[in-house]
């Protein structure tokens, strides 16, 4: 968990720290803003009671997964580590020939290079859940679902390929049941 208050003071501008008392992270703090997502709360307390555990959080396109990241600052987006952030000084792992073949159509080949390349590059630590649409090995798998009603809504939000987000959401399941690995369900909506 992050230690807040050991950054400077916004107005002093010097660096606030308190001995022996733990500071919780953002979400924990701000829950009971109407504006954050009830998930949110949900993967807090996941995240809480599995912090020694290597946690997968995975969900299909338009199943609110980045949104849900931008509350927890020791979560890693798998699209930052594969694709590269410029904005967050991350230099991709695939290579420019791999990137070109993953983003175009889905299909099952594409996503079975996907699950390979990304093991190999990727590994996750406790303490640090991945977020994305692979499921790596770990000790704990978090499913990121909609109801299908809403799935519908945000694919015609962002204009995806209705056809590519099932291929790929029932490709994650099916890599989920594979795995073997303890599974939890968060329904995002």
């Amino acid at each position: 968990m992050a230690e807040w208050l050991k950054a400077p003071d916004s107005k002093s501008g010097i660096r606030e720290t308190v001995s022996g008392v733990r500071i919780f992270s953002p979400p924990q703090i701000i829950l009971n803003n109407m504006n954050i997502p009830k998930a949110v709360g949900i993967l807090s307390q996941i995240f809480e009671n599995n912090k020694d555990k290597r946690i997968c959080v995975v969900g299909a396109s338009c199943s609110g997964k980045s949104t849900l990241l931008k509350y927890f600052p020791d979560a890693i987006d798998m699209d930052d580590l594969l694709f590269g952030s410029i904005g967050k000084g991350i230099s991709p792992l695939l290579l420019d020939d791999e990137v070109r073949y993953v983003c175009g159509p889905w299909d099952e080949k594409v996503g079975e290079f996907m699950i390979r390349r990304s093991r190999e590059l990727i590994t996750i630590k406790p303490g640090s859940p991945i977020f994305g649409t692979i499921v790596f090995p770990s000790d704990l798998i978090v499913e990121i679902c909609v109801p299908d009603d809403i799935l519908h809504e945000r694919i015609c939000e962002r204009n995806s390929s209705r056809e590519d987000v099932i291929k790929m959401r029932d490709q994650i399941r099916s890599e989920i049941d594979n795995s073997g690995i303890e599974k939890i369900v968060v329904e995002n909506v």
